[in-house]
């Protein structure tokens, strides 16, 4: 698949997750299926882009969700 096809699948995913809808990049490569260091990646496009957005640190792990 391609880096964009690859970036709508992750903001799929966090667009339709509840709570506050904040993952980490490990939680986020099993819930679509990407590899970690992929997901990594992708992740900093789409905070450059401004479509996700650091959600917090959880034990020292940094967070993202979708920006709405």
């Amino acid at each position: 698949m391609s880096d964009e096809a690859n970036k709508q699948i992750i903001l799929d995913f966090l667009l339709n997750l509840e709570g506050k809808g904040v993952k980490t990049t490990a939680d986020i490569g099993k819930g679509t299926g990407l590899k970690r260091k992929e997901c990594s990646k992708l992740l900093r496009a789409l905070e450059e882009e401004g479509k996700v957005a650091p959600g917090g640190v959880m034990a020292g792990v940094a967070g993202y969700k979708a920006v709405k």
